[in-house]
């Protein structure tokens, strides 16, 4: 029976011998039911993996009903690309893959795809929870693209450095060409803790890499903004965090007739928030406020909360800034998207592997207004 990769019936279709997925049997038109009648001798697939139809429209209808058949779960798709953590493999499997990637070195193939495997779900928690990356509009560039930005020539620019921490100013001219600079996570574990650990060393490097990647992202940006915000707007100070610190911070950037979007504060201040902001509310948020603990709005702009011990902090208790929309603000220019390759230490004499991320990104800041910094005495 020749077996179809992309497409299986799900549960007894499932050989117990060998794991593999049977070609599902053919299928006509929707019974009174509304399900499928499928044929008891034939196969949509045959033995070339191509459709059994007869023309251009039963190939069609058959493509629809394969199509309709994943989306109320009759089907179960399988891809070339579907990484280890599908519903369609255990944890028995997982593993047995994980110390079998490990096993074969880091240069085998199988290895090579387990870090492949890792990068989409960092990429989509970082799109998801990086602070900067929903601040500064993102764009891709092409091998090869020059990168440059319009700006008024009354304003001055910020861009980050080579290093990935020094701001540095644009004061004259009309464009801004950001410099690039490299933001790499290294997680490896122990060849010993793989046997021994009781936990998913998986999902471990997972977090510890997106949490390096997010903190030497958003690290640069804040470093950028408290460096900007001075410039063409004052320091708001205050003592707690209440409403009206946020409209001061607020004013300073709708004074040169931008929109406030976002406030970005340190953990901390949420203190603040619950004692002091939760009597100035209307009562739909301050039960936002009681039921979740933050309010996720005020003064109708977004507040991101940044938070850290040591390593992975990138504001400092009693620091705070407001942004206009990233279309007015700046933008993170990315080069080179995150891309994983394997590692091992063994030449230093640890036995240890790995994957090594890494992308080649830009951020600049070309109006200057469009920030302001609050700071508590």
């Amino acid at each position: 029976m020749k077996i179809n990769p992309y497409a299986a019936l799900k549960s007894t279709t499932i050989d117990k011998r060998t794991g593999e997925p049977f070609n599902p049997y053919n299928f006509g038109k929707s019974a009174r039911s509304g399900k499928m009648k499928f044929s008891a001798s034939e196969h949509v697939f045959n033995g070339d993996n191509e459709l059994n139809a007869s023309n251009k429209v039963e190939a069609l209808s058959k493509i629809k009903a394969i199509l309709d058949g994943t989306q109320d779960g009759t089907f179960n798709v399988r891809t070339a690309s579907s990484d280890i953590y599908t519903d369609s493999v255990s944890p028995e499997e997982s593993e047995s893959i994980l110390r079998e990637a490990f096993a074969s070195g880091p240069m085998s193939e199988g290895f090579h795809q387990v870090g492949q495997a890792l990068l989409n779900p960092i990429k989509e928690v970082i799109d998801y929870e990086g602070v900067f990356r929903k601040l500064l509009a993102p764009r891709t560039v092409k091998a090869g693209e020059v990168v440059r930005y319009d700006k008024d020539i009354f304003v001055t620019g910020y861009v980050i450095a080579e290093d990935g921490q020094t701001p540095q100013s644009t004061v004259g001219g009309k464009y801004i060409y950001p410099s690039e600079f490299e933001v790499s996570a290294y997680p490896s574990i122990e060849l010993k803790d793989i046997y021994r650990a009781q936990y998913d060393v998986l999902q471990r490097m997972q977090d510890k890499a997106r949490q390096s990647i997010e903190y030497q992202e958003d690290k640069a940006g804040a470093t950028m903004m408290l460096a900007g915000g001075t410039v063409s707007n004052t320091i708001s100070y205050y003592a707690t965090l209440n409403l009206g610190a946020f409209e001061s911070m607020r004013y300073q950037i709708e004074r040169h007739r931008l929109a406030c979007h976002a406030f970005v504060i340190h953990r901390q201040e949420i203190s603040d928030i619950v004692n002091t902001v939760s009597t100035q509310v209307d009562p739909v948020t301050r039960r936002e406020l009681i039921m979740a603990g933050y309010i996720g709005s005020i003064l109708n702009a977004a507040i991101l909360t940044t938070a850290g011990v040591n390593t992975y902090e990138i504001l400092q208790p009693g620091e705070a800034f407001a942004v206009t929309s990233p279309e007015y603000l700046g933008g993170m220019p990315i080069r080179v998207e995150l891309i994983s390759e394997p590692t091992n230490e063994y030449y230093e004499g640890r036995p240890r592997r790995g994957w090594y991320w890494w992308e080649l990104i830009s951020q600049v800041l070309v109006n200057t207004d469009g920030v302001s910094i609050g700071q508590k005495t």
